[in-house]
């Protein structure tokens, strides 16, 4: 085994660890919220600040806040057709090298390509094959080379795979990064009440720019 085999294989890895706790992050964090709300709220009936006082705020932490907020409709062009966002030049080239390998895997599982003799097996390839297309479609590589693997294809190049398997993993990371740095997550982290209002606290300084 070369060193760049074994490189694509510490990247999968990092990349599966790192997905997996995205995944966990993403199904707390509503949850996460409501408690945060709660406990906002809780905080300000204990030392008798109006919210509807702080949220007059012209600060504009806030206006950006109530901006993000209210921005819940995709873009649309004048059709009204979803304006999606176009792959950069990385999101190409990645393409590209990554080309052979989804082929292989269309080679195997798509539909046009499969007996209904078994249905069971029909749409067990059928789903890989909706998931590599995605993956692909996406630039979620790690989903790409996961179907690889489950049908035993490997990869042509590592060398390059790599370099694009360490953009995903910057870019899982930086998700992850961005939930722990919301004073949702922070507040989620602490366990002393001491330390719960200070969370609160800040947040009512970064949002408002009121000491408490």
């Amino acid at each position: 085994m070369g060193i760049n085999e074994l490189e694509y294989k510490r990247l999968l890895s990092e990349l599966k660890f790192k997905n997996e706790e995205l995944e966990i992050i993403e199904e707390s964090m509503p949850d996460i919220m409501i408690d945060f709300d709660q406990y906002y709220k809780s905080f300000l009936n204990e030392n008798n600040i109006s919210k509807d006082d702080l949220e007059q705020s012209k600060t504009p932490q806030f206006k950006d806040l109530k901006s993000r907020m209210s921005a819940t409709q995709p873009e649309t062009d004048e059709t009204g057709i979803v304006v999606l966002e176009q792959p950069s030049d990385e999101d190409k080239e990645a393409k590209k090298v990554f080309a052979k390998l989804y082929k292989d895997i269309v080679k195997k599982c798509h539909p046009d390509r499969l007996s209904t003799d078994n249905m069971e097996y029909f749409n067990k390839m059928n789903t890989r094959f909706k998931a590599a297309t995605w993956g692909y479609n996406n630039s979620k590589w790690s989903i790409v080379i996961k179907i690889a693997e489950e049908l035993g294809i490997k990869p042509s190049n590592y060398k390059k795979m790599n370099g694009h398997l360490r953009r995903e993993v910057k870019s899982v990371d930086e998700k992850i990064q961005k939930h722990k740095s919301t004073y949702g997550w922070k507040l989620y982290q602490t366990e002393e009440k001491v330390a719960k209002d200070q969370v609160i606290k800040d947040f009512i300084y970064k949002l408002f720019r009121r000491r408490v």
